[in-house]
């Protein structure tokens, strides 16, 4: 066959190679936004109808810049930090990033509600803000222990200890509504608490599952399995239940 000919063959058979669909697995790799490494168990929410990379309560999705937790209540949950040898996380509250009116910011949202029942749970290592605000009665003097707030919505704060130690405070007044914010701390004497939230607070996280370590020592990435509900080791394109090498494999 004449060499112009074999060449023309050829090209197309190439530029359709070229156009294969990556490998299932690459979609699922590990991910950046902004300086964040996004790895298991959390993935990030990309378009095109994909099919998810995992449980819907790891999905993050990415402005550019940050990553936020796609499932939360009450407002959008930022992932600042993540340590994934001890899944724990930090996450910052967005409505407090917004530039609050009259230097105040909403006092209303409830930090373990708007995480939902999900597989986190705010860690005790935090300290905690506790505000009293929409106050019914005006509060002549600052209840005991708290301080005024510089907002002009008659609101209380209080820098307190280990996070739910409020719930042995005494009795606060019921004309009030109280919030609780976890904080990973503040410096003695300081009363910027608005500072101290926009720090974030501690997470944890629980998986369902504990053979991470097993798949990554036989080369693998951990993984969930295709319908995001279970557990599986990826090894060069195939998932596995457990570890790459094994015979069984997930379809």
């Amino acid at each position: 066959m004449p060499p112009l000919q074999l060449l023309l063959i050829l090209l197309p058979l190439s530029a359709s190679f070229l156009r294969l669909p990556a490998p299932a697995g690459a979609a699922c790799s590990p991910k950046t936004c902004g300086d964040l490494n996004i790895t298991y168990p959390f993935w990030l929410e990309e378009g095109g109808g994909r099919p998810p990379c995992g449980s819907p309560s790891f999905q993050l999705n990415c402005n550019g810049r940050h990553a936020f937790l796609s499932r939360s209540m009450f407002g959008r949950y930022q992932v600042a930090r993540v340590f994934p040898e001890n899944n724990s996380l930090v996450a910052v509250n967005h409505n407090l990033l917004v530039p609050p009116r009259a230097g105040c910011p909403p006092w209303w949202f409830n930090i373990s509600l708007g995480l939902g029942l999900g597989p986190y749970t705010i860690n005790r290592k935090n300290r905690e803000v506790l505000v009293l605000y929409n106050c019914t009665e005006p509060q002549q003097v600052a209840p005991p222990g708290f301080n005024r707030t510089r907002c002009a919505d008659g609101s209380f704060f209080r820098l307190g200890g280990e996070y739910g130690s409020h719930r042995e405070l005494g009795v606060v007044p019921s004309a009030c509504s109280l919030s609780v914010v976890p904080v990973l701390g503040f410096p003695d004497g300081d009363d910027d608490y608005v500072q101290s939230m926009r720090q974030g607070f501690l997470l944890e996280w629980t998986v369902p599952s504990d053979d991470c370590p097993e798949c990554e020592a036989s080369g693998g990435q951990c993984r969930y399995a295709g319908d995001g509900t279970g557990f599986s080791c990826g090894c060069a394109g195939v998932a596995h239940r457990e570890k790459c090498g094994e015979l069984t494999k997930i379809n």
